[in-house]
């Protein structure tokens, strides 16, 4: 299990420039409602600093203690930064300054408008096995699928349908179609119907948070997933690459982050490490049987 803010920190590691730093612990009374001292930032060198990257307050210490800040303190672009004394200085004053020992995010994107976004958006490329029994209209008739289960959304989500009693014993012919934006079983009928139909379908990673059944997705920083975390965090960075183009080429000019066919490759490589295994089953779309002549016993 992983959680939401494991995931987008992944994928901030990804699309630019990103670190971590903490409030100064030692002297409380340095920060303001303008600037933050951050002892680890401090350097005499003329490196690049934090200007022009986004801080993010996720409300937790370097020790992971969680600290109480205002959510309007939660994203702020920074300014300017004195490397001498380790001094942030952010573009709007904090409602809150920020506490002593408390730990920020730095990140290239924006952590709402394009962070989260773009994790988001990985998440539906990334898919978990699942097996489920739908309710059955009776013996014959078609199910639909999406009434019951609204992320099943692509007729391809299925890929197994067996009958069985408690639990699947036998492959079923089946058919998936669309009919008013609904995915509708077919062809799943006959004495076994009534009383049980098991589907094996292909569910977004983001619709299972906190072991609950949750199809508008993630929406804390402390919400978990069931997914491996390279296989969504490189799902994440593509589609990063899709949704802000402009900020990627700015991150990777100069080859210091990986450019959009690197990152392709990299999901690619992922999925078929993490994502479902095709079927290696050889099915029938109607039932097939051979005729028994003449008097024989079996």
């Amino acid at each position: 299990m992983i959680t939401l803010a494991q995931l987008e920190q992944e994928v901030a590691r990804r699309t630019g420039p990103f670190f971590q730093a903490a409030q100064d612990a030692q002297v409380p009374t340095t920060s303001t409602a303008t600037s933050a001292y951050m002892p680890t930032l401090r350097s005499s060198a003329v490196l690049g600093g934090p200007e022009n990257l986004f801080l993010l307050r996720r409300g937790v210490k370097a020790d992971g203690t969680p600290v109480t800040y205002n959510a309007q303190d939660r994203t702020r672009m920074v300014q300017s930064f004195d490397a001498a004394s380790g001094r942030v200085v952010i573009d709007r004053n904090w409602y809150t300054p920020m506490q002593p020992g408390e730990l920020a995010d730095f990140t290239h994107l924006h952590p709402e408008q394009e962070l989260r976004q773009a994790v988001l958006a990985g998440l539906r490329r990334c898919f978990l096995g699942e097996l489920f029994a739908p309710l059955l209209n009776g013996a014959y008739g078609d199910i639909d699928l999406t009434a019951q289960v609204p992320w099943i959304t692509n007729p391809d989500q299925v890929t197994r349908v067996q009958y069985g009693w408690y639990k699947p014993w036998g492959d079923a012919p089946f058919e998936t179609t669309m009919q008013s934006g609904h995915v509708i079983l077919r062809n799943t009928s006959g004495p076994y119907a009534p009383s049980s139909i098991y589907v094996s379908v292909l569910r977004p990673a983001g619709t299972w948070v906190n072991d609950d059944d949750q199809p508008s997705g993630p929406t804390q920083d402390d919400d978990t997933l069931a997914v491996d975390l390279d296989y969504a965090a490189a799902a994440g960075h593509i589609e990063a690459w899709h949704l802000f183009p402009a900020h990627m080429f700015a991150a990777a000019a100069g080859n210091l982050q990986a450019t959009q066919e690197m990152a392709a490759r990299e999901f690619t490589r992922q999925s078929l490490i993490w994502g479902p295994s095709p079927t290696r089953r050889i099915g029938f779309s109607e039932v097939v049987g051979l005729p028994l002549r003449g008097n024989v016993t079996i």
